[in-house]
């Protein structure tokens, strides 16, 4: 269950970053990140196919589950090795490793349900039919809105 991102919808409330620390006992796992006054970005694991960060984790603290990459505390040494292999920069080390878990365990995780701008999403379908949305009315417009 990927979390896809519209950010063209984000409105930089940081509702996202308060439901994860709420969910994760103040350590969140998502941060929102603000481009000038133009944007403003959710940033958070990507749970990647091929996860380069399970690569470089030589004690298998980092490991695939299906589609989510899992995070098994007890294996972490706090090497750093994950964060350096994260193309994104979304695991955090600070002893040890912590990333998102999308909120293993509940129905939904709680920065998609709490998002007062429906900018996140598990449904890819709805993430394409945006992105498609917005690419058209690009293109009419020039590029223009």
């Amino acid at each position: 269950m990927p979390v896809y991102i519209d950010i063209s919808r984000c409105i930089g409330c940081r509702s996202c970053e308060v439901a994860c620390q709420r969910v994760h006992g103040g350590s969140g796992h998502i941060n929102v990140h603000f481009v000038g006054d133009s944007a403003s970005i959710p940033i958070f694991c990507h749970h990647c196919e091929e996860a380069n960060c399970t690569v470089a984790c030589f004690t298998g603290a980092l490991h695939k589950e299906g589609e989510r990459t899992a995070f098994d505390v007890d294996k972490c040494t706090g090497c750093g090795l994950c964060k350096l292999a994260c193309p994104f920069g979304v695991v955090w080390t600070n002893k040890i490793a912590h990333k998102c878990d999308l909120c293993e365990g509940r129905d939904a995780p709680a920065c998609v349900t709490t998002c007062p701008a429906n900018a996140l999403s598990t449904d890819f379908e709805l993430a394409s039919r945006r992105a498609r949305s917005r690419a058209a009315r690009a293109a009419a417009y020039g590029g223009r809105r």
